[in-house]
């Protein structure tokens, strides 16, 4: 005789996490992002490069504006021939 399976026993419909949905999105954007990659390769190389050109450069832009800030100066070497010095000059408030 067939007896129907203990309630307790089921392990029921799991609510997804926030997590699990976000992933989700992201492994079907990786998706499109590489087909798309596939089929235009001039313009994926060229947008990976354009990223690690502003990944490296911008923390050099802020250190050279920091420095701007700090010394009131900014001076760039250019093949250890040329030295190139760009200063602020002092502001006179007494005028």
């Amino acid at each position: 005789m067939h007896r129907a399976p203990d309630p307790s026993d089921r392990t029921g419909i799991e609510q997804p996490s926030w997590r699990s949905i976000l992933a989700g999105y992201v492994l079907i954007a990786g998706l499109l992002a590489s087909l798309w990659a596939v089929s235009n390769p001039a313009a994926a190389l060229t947008l990976l490069l354009a990223g690690v050109a502003v990944r490296r450069g911008t923390p050099r832009a802020a250190a050279a504006v920091r420095c701007v800030r700090v010394c009131r100066e900014f001076t760039v070497d250019l093949g250890g021939r040329l030295r190139i010095t760009v200063a602020k000059p002092p502001v006179d408030d007494a005028a």
